[in-house]
C-alpha cells in the first residue's frame, strides 16, 4: 500500500514539474482560437463576490479563486462538479443521486451542500426547505455561457447570511455584448450520453442587449454492481440501467441601460441505483426529480462617480419529488420544496480615495417550505413551515497607506423562526512590495437550521424546535508572490472552529431528528502555483493538507481527506490542436462505519481541434478518469454501502459550431 501511495504522489510531483514545458492557448469568449491567457489579465480581472462591489482578487478581503471562460474552454468540462474538482482544497462526493462538496476538510455525508452558498449572477440557488445547493447533475449548466467562476473561501455570512460557512461560489454569466453571436454544440459519450447545448447573445442597440442559453441532456447509464446486495433475491447486486439521468435547463437575460431582467430554469430527473433509504434494490421506479425556477430584476445607478446604488427584486421556486419503492406494490414517494421572494438594496459610497463604505438591506419572505410523504396505502403526511428573514449589513474599506488596507464588516440577520445572528469580518491587506500581497483574515459565519431539520414533522422527520444555528470562526493568513511575468505562488494557512454542529440521529420507528451534537476544529495549509505567460503556455499545481477533528473525541471527521494534490498542463499546436491533461491525488476518507476509503490518483484529459481556416468549428474529446482508476467516496446514513464506487473511465465527444 505504501509503495502505491508513494508512486501516486511521485506521479503528481512529476506532473507538476512539467508545467514549464507545456503550452496552451484558450479560445476566447468571442470564439477567437488564438487568444492567450496571461497572468496580468487574470490578476486584473475585477470580481464582485467578495465585497459586493468590483475589485481585483488582490484587493478582496478573502482567499479567492477565479476560473475564467478561457480555462473552462480549455478543460472541456461537462459539469460544475468537474470544474470545482480543479480548485485547491475542494473535493466532491457522489452518492449516484446528488453531488456533495467538501471544502478544507469538511464535507458531512448527505448534507446536500447546505454549508456553501451557490449563486448565479448573485442569485442564491440554495433552497429554503433543506438549505441545499445544486452542484452536479441537478444543475445542468451550459458552461459556454459562463464568463467566470468567482470562488471565495471562508466565512461569507458578513455579507450573505446563512449557509455561507465555507465558501461562496458565484457563477457569472456572459452578457449579450460579450457573446455577440450563437454557438450550438452536441455531445455524446459513455452511458449513451446525448446532449445538445446552445448559447446566444447580441447587442440590439448600444443600450439594449440579450443573452440566452440552454441544455437538453439524456443519459441512459450503465449496469452497476454493489457487493452489499449480492444475492439471488437482489439480482446478484447488479442495478440494471438505473444510473440514468434526464436534464433540461434555460437561462435568459435582457439588459436595457442600467436594468437587467434575468430568469433561469433547471429540471433534472435521476434514477437511484444504490437502494438508499431501505428501498427495493434494482427497482426501475426509483427516481428523484429536482426543479428550480427563479428570476431577478436588477437596477443600478451611479451618482457623481462616488455613490453606487443597486436594487434587486428576486423570486424562486424549488420543487423535489422522489420515488422509493419498497416492494412490488405501490411505491412510497415523498417531495417538497419552497417558494420565496425578496429584495436587496446596496449602496456603496466612495467618499474619498482612501475610504469605501457599503450598506445593504435584504428581506426574504419564504411563503412555502414544505415536505410531504405518500405511502403505499395512499395515506399521507405533510408539513409546511414558512418563515421570513430580515437583514442589514455594512462593510467599510479604509486605506491606511498606499500599501495597507483595513476592512471591517458586520451583518445582522433576524429569522422569524430561529431568532437573530450577528456575523463580523475583519481583514488586513498588505502589499509590502510590488508583486506581493499578504492578507490576515478573521471571519464568522452561521447556518440557521433548515425547515427540514428544525421545523417539519412527518414520519421521516421529527421536529426539534430547540435546534440552534451552527457557527464557525476562521482565522486565516494568505500570501501571494509574483515571480517575474508568468509565475504566481500562493498559499493559505488557516484554522477554524465549528460550534453547535448539526447532525442527524436515527430514532427507532420515528425517522430522523437533527441535534446540535458536536464541535469540530481544523487546521490546514494550502499551496498553489500558476504559470500563465502572455504566450501559448499554461500550467497549474496545488497541494492542500488539512486536519479536521471532532473536538470532543479528537477523532478525524468522516469524509475528510488529509491530503489533496492537483496538477494540470495544457498545450496547443499552430495547426489548431489543443490538449489538457490533469491529475488529482486524494488520501483516504474515513467512512461512517469507521474504515477509510483508499487513496487514489485520477487523471482527466481533454483534446480539441479548431481548423485554422474554419475557426467557427470545434471538435473535442474529453476523458474523465482516463486510466480507469477505482476509487470510492463515503456513503451516508441512508446507504447500506460503506463507500460508493465512483465512475470509471467516461469518454465524451463534442462538436461545436459558432455563427
Amino acid at each position: 500500500m505504501w509503495s502505491n501511495t508513494v508512486r501516486q504522489i511521485a506521479t503528481c510531483v512529476l506532473a507538476a514539474s512539467g508545467l514549464s514545458i507545456g503550452s496552451a492557448t484558450a479560445r476566447s469568449q468571442q470564439g477567437d482560437p488564438m487568444r492567450t491567457i496571461s497572468l496580468d489579465s487574470l490578476l486584473n480581472t475585477r470580481i464582485s463576490t467578495a465585497s459586493k462591489y468590483a475589485q481585483t482578487s488582490a484587493e478582496a478581503p478573502a482567499s479567492v479563486t477565479i476560473i475564467t471562460a478561457d480555462e473552462l474552454a480549455r478543460g472541456g468540462y461537462g459539469s460544475l462538479q468537474e470544474v470545482l474538482e480543479t480548485v485547491r482544497g475542494f473535493y466532491t462526493s457522489n452518492d449516484l443521486n446528488y453531488v456533495s462538496l467538501g471544502v478544507r476538510g469538511f464535507g458531512r455525508p448527505s448534507d446536500y451542500n447546505n454549508r456553501v452558498l451557490v449563486l448565479i449572477d448573485g442569485h442564491s440557488l440554495n433552497d429554503q426547505t433543506w438549505g441545499g445547493a445544486p452542484l452536479g447533475g441537478d444543475l445542468p449548466l451550459n458552461l459556454d455561457a459562463v464568463e467566470r467562476l468567482e470562488i471565495v473561501r471562508g466565512p461569507g455570512s458578513a455579507l450573505y447570511g446563512t449557509s455561507a460557512m465555507f465558501a461562496v461560489i458565484n457563477i457569472v454569466t456572459k452578457s449579450g455584448v460579450a457573446l455577440d453571436g450563437t454557438t450550438v454544440s452536441v455531445r455524446g459519450g459513455t452511458g449513451r450520453l446525448r446532449e445538445a447545448r446552445m448559447v446566444t447573445g447580441r447587442a440590439i442597440t448600444p443600450a439594449v442587449s440579450y443573452a440566452a442559453s440552454g441544455v437538453i441532456s439524456r443519459l441512459d447509464g450503465n449496469d452497476l454492481y454493489f457487493a452489499e446486495y449480492d444475492s439471488p433475491a437482489t439480482n446478484h447486486g447488479i442495478a440494471h440501467a438505473l444510473d440514468w439521468e434526464r436534464a433540461v435547463s434555460g437561462l435568459a437575460a435582457v439588459t436595457v441601460k442600467d436594468v437587467v431582467v434575468r430568469i433561469g430554469y433547471q429540471n433534472r430527473g435521476r434514477g437511484i441505483p444504490t437502494g438508499s433509504f431501505g428501498t427495493a434494490f434494482n427497482d426501475p421506479r426509483s427516481e428523484a426529480v429536482d426543479e428550480n425556477l427563479w428570476g431577478d430584476i436588477i437596477a443600478t445607478r451611479d451618482f457623481a462617480g462616488v455613490f453606487h446604488l443597486s436594487a434587486r427584486l428576486y423570486g424562486d421556486r424549488y420543487r423535489y419529488r422522489g420515488v422509493y419503492p419498497a416492494d412490488a406494490g405501490p411505491a412510497y414517494s415523498d417531495g417538497g420544496g419552497s417558494s420565496a421572494v425578496g429584495t436587496e438594496v446596496i449602496g456603496t459610497w466612495e467618499h474619498s480615495s482612501r475610504n469605501k463604505l457599503t450598506l445593504g438591506v435584504e428581506t426574504r419572505l419564504v411563503s412555502r417550505a414544505d415536505y410531504y410523504e405518500l405511502f403505499a396505502d395512499q395515506t399521507s403526511a405533510r408539513d409546511d413551515q414558512p418563515s421570513n428573514v430580515y437583514s442589514v449589513y455594512a462593510q467599510d474599506e479604509f486605506q491606511l497607506s498606499s500599501r495597507l488596507i483595513l476592512v471591517g464588516g458586520l451583518r445582522a440577520d433576524r429569522n422569524s423562526r430561529h431568532g437573530g445572528a450577528l456575523t463580523p469580518r475583519v481583514a488586513i491587506i498588505a502589499a509590502p512590495r510590488h508583486g506581493t500581497t499578504i492578507k490576515a483574515l478573521y471571519g464568522e459565519a452561521f447556518r440557521a437550521p433548515s425547515a427540514a431539520e428544525a421545523d417539519i414533522t412527518t414520519s421521516f422527520y421529527t421536529r426539534n424546535p430547540s435546534l440552534s444555528a451552527e457557527r464557525i470562526r476562521t482565522f486565516e493568513l494568505t500570501a501571494e508572490q509574483r515571480l517575474g511575468a508568468p509565475w504566481l505562488l500562493g498559499g493559505s494557512l488557516y484554522r477554524y472552529q465549528i460550534h453547535g454542529l448539526i447532525d442527524q440521529v436515527e430514532l427507532d420507528q420515528q425517522g430522523l431528528v437533527y441535534q446540535n451534537l458536536n464541535e469540530a476544529e481544523a487546521a490546514g495549509l494550502e499551496l498553489e502555483m500558476d504559470y500563465k505567460p502572455a504566450s501559448a503556455v499554461s500550467g497549474h499545481a496545488s497541494y492542500a493538507i488539512q486536519t479536521t477533528d471532532d473536538a470532543a473525541s479528537d477523532e478525524r471527521l468522516t469524509n475528510s481527506p488529509q491530503h489533496i494534490a492537483l496538477a494540470s498542463v495544457s498545450g496547443r499546436t499552430d495547426f489548431g490542436v489543443q490538449a489538457t491533461l490533469s491529475g488529482r491525488y486524494e488520501s483516504g476518507r474515513k467512512t461512517l462505519s469507521g474504515p477509510s476509503t483508499k487513496a487514489f490518483l485520477r487523471s482527466d484529459a481533454n483534446i480539441s481541434y479548431t481548423p485554422v481556416t474554419l475557426n467557427q468549428l470545434e471538435v473535442g474529446i474529453r476523458a474523465v478518469n482516463l486510466f480507469d482508476t477505482y476509487y470510492a467516496t463515503p456513503g451516508g446514513l441512508e446507504h447500506r454501502q460503506m463507500a460508493i464506487a465512483q465512475a470509471g473511465r467516461t469518454v465524451s465527444v463534442r462538436l461545436s459550431w459558432r455563427f
